[in-house]
């Protein structure tokens, strides 16, 4: 399974700890979440068309979680037959994805009463918590989307094997197209969940191309890196740059300020104890005794209504100039403006803004993992055309991959992606133990920035080179590997 999704924020009242369940939506948030799609037509969202296909989807042969998921599925597993009657029967949800891919967005609205009742049973939905609970946001419909994942793996394994490869491959692209419709939601909980999506779908993509690679017709690799994997979302180009940063989490913090403070916009210490001590405990668990008392030292000298507003919107536009320039422009070099607030003076906005950098960090993987997809069918088109890999990777410009894409994300010179066309087999120790791999070889640095040589690659590029292809997994299971 993908690495944990980030929990939820909760700020609770005390006597909400004995009954957690989230309450009603709070009225003014939805409305502040919802506008910005207000101005999009209902035709050219794409919530209701994907999630119509999932009501009516028929259940998976296993319950999607850590041994059943988009990355354990391939066609040596445990009961694949039954995984690919499964993905067979289930037609609709593959339209309901093709027809969904050139939505403008998906905006799913917030709010449980913002959508038809059985999605709500169905769990497709995401909940916002009322009074002083408004931070606590359920976002459940990730499941329902974690098992139409599972179902896009399934299926485009069961196409290959039938040798529809077209297909398949085009429904691997759709499904790309509408995560990142969900990475434009508002909350940090659905980007996250969003851009985790993104890196592992565009992985299986090549995990199913290694798997079927003397049968992947070179016209199919190449129309896919010309003209597929290379427009997930046209206006984001290679660098992403039209992808947001999340300011939800924005609205829902202001909501919980405006109630924290009294009249005369000084923290209500009672309030202001009880709230932000369970907030902390439900961070923190081992911190739950004395939370309360902590926070109500805090309320003495904590900053004013307005003062606290102000640097929750300083830490915000602070990060929005931060996310607009390249991976690494010398105002990155600056402390930001987290790191320079006083932690007793405004520790309610340090409580609740500390996950964003990763962000930050998860929108690099994810430009590699794009930019590598579309390097690595450049590279395939043209052995399958000449029956041997590129000596280069230049050599696959224009004809068979476009150019601006073999940008290294973690090379702070901007430079290229390394290749190698190894003669004779060599060893990388991997995430799935030591491969010998040989032929084409497409690789970037990793987050140390250094180049390694590719002698170990890892799957996020956190240890390691990130090596896009050979398909690393999909090379051990074809070894005897899981």
């Amino acid at each position: 399974m993908r690495p944990a999704r980030v929990l939820a924020l909760a700020v609770l009242a005390a006597a909400f700890l004995a009954c957690p369940s989230v309450r009603a939506d709070d009225p003014k948030a939805v409305d502040a979440l919802n506008a910005p799609a207000k101005v999009i037509q209902e035709k050219s969202k794409s919530w209701k068309t994907l999630f119509d296909a999932y009501v009516a989807m028929t259940a998976p042969p296993a319950k999607v979680g850590k041994d059943f998921n988009a990355l354990t599925i391939w066609p040596g597993m445990t009961d694949w037959s039954k995984v690919k009657e499964w993905a067979a029967a289930n037609g609709a949800m593959a339209k309901a994805i093709m027809d969904s891919q050139q939505a403008v967005a998906f905006a799913l609205p917030y709010g449980r009463a913002s959508v038809p009742p059985v999605y709500v049973e169905k769990g497709a939905f995401v909940g916002i918590g009322d009074g002083l609970d408004v931070y606590v946001a359920d976002v459940s419909y990730l499941k329902p989307l974690a098992t139409i994942e599972a179902f896009v793996v399934a299926e485009m394994y069961r196409l290959g094997g039938e040798k529809k490869f077209q297909e398949a491959f085009d429904l691997g692209l759709a499904t790309l197209r509408v995560l990142r419709q969900v990475a434009d939601q508002h909350l940090l909980e659905e980007k996250l969940f969003a851009m985790e999506a993104m890196c592992d779908m565009a992985s299986v993509q090549r995990d199913v191309l290694q798997t079927f690679l003397a049968d992947v017709p070179a016209p199919v690799a190449k129309k896919l890196a010309l003209a597929g994997y290379a427009f997930i979302r046209p206006t984001d180009g290679e660098r992403l740059r039209r992808l947001e940063m999340p300011e939800g989490d924005r609205v829902l913090a202001e909501a919980l300020i405006m109630q924290l403070f009294d009249a005369q916009g000084q923290p209500d210490t009672a309030k202001f104890a009880a709230t932000m001590g369970a907030l902390q405990a439900r961070k923190e668990p081992l911190s739950a005794f004395g939370a309360a008392r902590r926070w109500t030292e805090i309320a003495d000298v904590h900053g004013s209504l307005d003062a606290t507003r102000a640097r929750l919107t300083s830490i915000y536009d602070d990060w929005w100039r931060r996310w607009r320039v390249r991976y690494y422009d010398t105002l990155l070099d600056n402390p930001t403006v987290i790191s320079r607030t006083n932690k007793m003076r405004y520790a309610m906005v340090l409580a609740m803004v500390n996950d964003i950098d990763r962000v930050f960090a998860l929108r690099q993987r994810l430009n590699a993992e794009l930019n590598g997809t579309v390097l690595t069918f450049g590279l395939v088109a043209a052995y399958r055309d000449a029956g041997s890999w590129p000596a280069g990777l230049d050599r696959t410009y224009t004809q068979y991959t476009i150019k601006r894409f073999d940008k290294d994300p973690w090379d702070p010179t901007d430079g290229r992606w390394q290749y190698e066309n190894a003669s004779s087999p060599r060893a990388i120790e991997t995430d799935f133990g030591r491969l010998q791999v040989s032929g084409g070889i497409l690789y970037a640095r990793g987050v140390d920035k250094e180049d390694g040589g590719a002698k170990k690659g890892t799957n996020d590029g956190l240890a390691g080179d990130f090596v896009a292809w050979p398909a690393l997994r999909a090379l051990s299971r074809a070894s005897g590997g899981k």
